[in-house]
């Protein structure tokens, strides 16, 4: 070959090369970006420190390229393998990977995500245990650090322990707004695991913190939480709409509150995601899928008394929020439920309204014991501080203890109860109502010397306050001499009920109290207001207002000091009058100034109209006699009541030195308008009562006052008369004393 050939040849073999690299520089222009470079990645709720449900499916969700292989390999601290799972992308780019997940232990792991063979990312410090759900509204989503105990934490530099780990779930957010997206979502933005050595934990759940800690405790493995709660929000909004819309009788009810939102009319700019319906499910529940929990804890209701006032409505969505989560988290039996009852607060029900809600918790608990565990806590003093709403009481950590001995029992077979004591049966025997109550565990027991919140009713439905006495482990004796043929009972009827006392024990411990009961009896027409001023046992006594609540005054004395004495008739203690001056009272506050004007308290009810007497025990200590002026039973502007005392036949009463007991009884028919002896006013008068006042004349004196009760008996009205007879009387009466008034001063 010539050196012209050669040439040419070396031509042709350059044009060839820069074809051929042409060809693959445009081959490689062709490749889609995804192959190029992989987005593959897991779902945001997954990461480091997270936990799986222990023997479960832990399952991987996410996306990758289009027909990828991807895998998920768990490794030990030493590298080694010890779960995996693969498999491959749907067209879509998205793909589930599952293997069965270890026992729990504190062991920490690692996950492993490939594609195509290729690390994409690893997720480090990451353990097995037992899984919960923490839903509901604002007192489930109050944070750690509002409570005593969490701040006693931060004030020590102290956080949680790293056995307890946290999925925290932000609100969903778009364009720096609140976002209520009408589909599912299948992840959810911005949230992350932490354990609870890490300072986030102070804004975790009040309660399932402490849950978790008592969980940790009893279990021994890490206990994880998924953070899920919403204040403000509204059961509804925890329902999805293909729950809602495939129950014909839901869909109906849903309608008929005014709830129901079509998919087509839903604008995610004006919807609000904390109420409207399946506005939470889509954004933090759906996301949630991929989790096998054990269970969730709950604490909602609030809502439903402002929207809705609607108990039977409330259990309709709340049997098909259960039923619809056991699905979602694919559980072979019903998904656990751990729930409490609603704190006290003014809900603008009166003083039994909230109590008729929490019936409803009650009916729940008892319909599915083995599913579900109602937890009682109108024993609590509902403490709060100034800087936080009174809805909102900030003693979270017993709360979250007994939801933790509910879970322990309900899903872990603890021996002791799931629930709350409930009654199941009730019987009237001999002049006495026999109450008997289930999940008593090894039997009931009181908190004081007496039990103390039942009040019983007879043929005409008016309650009013009760003894009773615990007479075999689950049954309590109810009786009162005011109502000698009862025909039922009721307990623990108030929004505020803190004098309720009876509880279920175990292993010689008090356990969860009892639960209230005959707030939703069609047989009472008048509930018992068992309000602490009849008692006598405190000086104070925790109320809840318009705008505020907490201990307020229960008694005041004018000319007196007032004490309490060890020396009762019954309950706790007893009230000790002590004169200081010649003219004295002590006075039982019922009311608050709002505004210059009385405001009755909200948690106390004191319309006396329906009773026909009250009934008082006096002591005189003193070495002499004492006069009971008369009870003043003052309404909301100047006028006051005197009732006839049966004892003397007049609106005073003399209490003898003699240091016994002596009771006294005063006809509520028989009423003297400013204490003057004219004619009568029947009950009617009583309807709403800001002060009870007692009033006491003599030197040195020192009484004591207890077992202050109502009697429902309704006696014929007073001599009656015509309002213009009333009148005439009156100030026939005005005009007699004030003549003899203007004589005696006169003739000086």
């Amino acid at each position: 070959m010539n050196q012209e050939e050669k040439v040419n040849d070396m031509k042709k073999a350059q044009r060839f090369l820069s074809i051929l690299f042409c060809a693959v520089i445009l081959a490689a222009l062709s490749i889609p970006a995804s192959a190029q470079q992989s987005t593959a990645r897991l779902c945001n709720v997954y990461g480091d420190h997270m936990l799986f449900q222990q023997k479960e499916d832990a399952v991987f969700a996410g996306v990758a390229s289009s027909g990828a292989a991807v895998a998920v390999s768990l490794k030990n601290a030493a590298g080694k393998e010890v779960r995996s799972a693969s498999g491959y992308a749907s067209k879509s780019g998205t793909f589930s990977l599952a293997f069965q997940a270890p026992a729990g232990s504190f062991e920490a792991y690692s996950v492993v995500f490939t594609e195509n063979g290729k690390e994409v990312c690893t997720l480090s410090d990451v353990v097995f245990g037992e899984l919960w759900l923490s839903f509901g509204q604002s007192n489930m989503e109050y944070p750690l650090l509002g409570t005593p105990d969490g701040r006693q934490m931060i004030a020590e530099g102290r956080t949680g322990r790293n056995g307890i780990r946290v999925l925290q779930i932000p609100h969903p957010m778009k364009d720096g707004a609140l976002y209520a997206g009408a589909q599912e979502q299948t992840d959810a933005a911005d949230c992350f695991w932490f354990g609870a050595d890490d300072a986030a934990v102070y804004n975790m759940s009040g309660i399932a913190y402490f849950f978790a800690e008592k969980m940790l405790d009893e279990l021994d493995v890490p206990v994880g939480i998924l953070n899920a709660a919403v204040g403000g929000s509204a059961i509804a909004a925890w329902l999805s709409r293909q729950t809602i819309e495939s129950d014909a009788a839901i869909l109906e009810a849903v309608k008929e509150h005014n709830a129901y939102i079509p998919f087509e009319k839903w604008d995610s700019g004006t919807r609000t995601y904390t109420t409207d319906m399946t506005g939470i499910y889509n954004t933090k529940i759906a996301p949630l899928q991929y989790f096998r929990p054990a269970g969730g804890i709950w604490y909602q209701g609030e809502s439903e008394i402002f929207l809705y006032n609607d108990p039977d409505y409330y259990k309709q969505l709340f049997d098909l929020m259960q039923d619809s989560y056991t699905d979602l988290f694919h559980k072979e039996e019903r998904f656990p439920i751990v729930f409490s009852q609603l704190a006290a607060y003014n809900y603008g029900l009166g003083p039994y309204g909230e109590t008729k809600f929490n019936d409803v918790f009650t009916t729940l608990a008892a319909e599915d014991p083995a599913s579900r565990s109602e937890i009682v806590i109108h024993d609590l003093v509902p403490a709060y501080d100034l800087d936080n709403h009174p809805i909102h009481p900030n003693n979270k950590k017993p709360i979250g203890e007994r939801m933790a001995q509910g879970a322990l029992s309900l899903v872990y077979a603890a021996a002791a109860p799931a629930s709350s004591p409930r009654m199941t049966d009730m019987r009237v025997r001999e002049g006495s109502v026999y109450v008997q109550f289930t999940n008593v565990g090894d039997g009931l027991v009181c908190r004081d010397a007496e039990v103390t919140g039942f009040s019983v009713y007879g043929e005409d439905g008016i309650c009013v306050g009760a003894r009773a006495e615990i007479v075999s482990a689950d049954t309590v004796r109810v009786f009162s001499d005011e109502v000698p043929a009862p025909k039922g009972a009721a307990y623990a009827v108030n929004s505020v009920a803190l004098n309720a006392n009876l509880y279920g024990s175990y292993g010689g411990e008090r356990g969860l109290p009892a639960a209230s009961f005959g707030g939703s009896d069609p047989a009472i027409v008048k509930h018992f207001d068992n309000a602490a001023w009849l008692t006598c046992d405190a000086l104070t006594a925790w109320q809840t207002g318009s705008d505020a609540a907490g201990f307020r005054d229960a008694w005041t004395g004018s000319g007196a000091s007032l004490t309490v004495s060890d020396d009762r008739v019954q309950g706790q203690a007893s009230l000790a009058i002590r004169g200081t001056a010649a003219r004295f009272s002590a006075s039982a506050v019922l009311y608050e100034k709002k505004n210059g004007q009385k405001a009755i308290y909200d948690s106390l009810d004191t319309d006396f109209s329906r009773y026909g007497a009250i009934k008082v025990r006096f002591k005189n200590e003193g070495n002499s006699d004492v006069t009971l002026d008369g009870i003043r039973l003052v309404g909301k502007g100047a006028l006051f009541f005197c009732p006839l005392c049966r004892e003397s036949g007049k609106n005073s009463a003399v209490i003898p030195a003699d240091g016994a007991w002596h009771e006294y009884s005063f006809d509520l028919n028989e009423l003297a308008l400013f204490g003057l002896p004219f004619d009568r006013w029947s009950n009617e008068a009583l309807k709403e009562v800001t002060e009870v006042r007692l009033c006491f004349s003599g030197t040195d004196a020192s009484v004591l006052c207890d077992d202050i009760r109502f009697s429902p008996e309704n006696q014929e009205n007073g001599a009656g008369g015509s309002s213009l007879q009333r009148m005439i009387a009156f100030f026939g009466d005005l005009f007699a004393r004030l003549t003899s008034f203007f004589t005696g001063f006169f003739n000086g």
